[in-house]
């Protein structure tokens, strides 16, 4: 969260707020965990990961590893979500705005 914040504050903004919520999914099964994942876009970003294919057995190991967290006889998958908000100074804005709005699009 600190980091989000800072970020803010290098692109310029000030006085940022942030709010943090973490929420549990169940599923049933590993791939549909990665569905899910894929599906909101996120990736592994970790220096030094593989960039490459992985081989036969990596699904199967993937799934028996994250298996030993199953419980009730689910698997949880723990998201964090983080809110937040910022001001950005005036000499900053472009003329005639009031506010610096954030716009989102969707990903094709």
């Amino acid at each position: 969260m600190h980091d989000v914040g800072d970020a803010l504050t290098r692109a310029g903004f000030n006085a940022p707020v942030l709010d943090v919520e973490r929420y549990t999914l169940t599923y049933d099964h590993v791939k549909n965990v990665m569905k899910d994942l894929k599906a909101i876009g996120a990736h592994n970003a970790t220096n030094g990961r593989a960039r490459g294919l992985q081989g036969k057995g990596f699904l199967q190991t993937l799934s028996d590893n994250y298996d030993k967290f199953r419980t009730n006889g689910k698997l949880p998958a723990t998201f964090e979500v983080i809110y937040g908000h910022a001001w950005k100074p005036i000499s900053m804005r472009p003329a005639g705005h009031d506010a610096s709005p954030i716009v989102f699009t969707k990903r094709k």
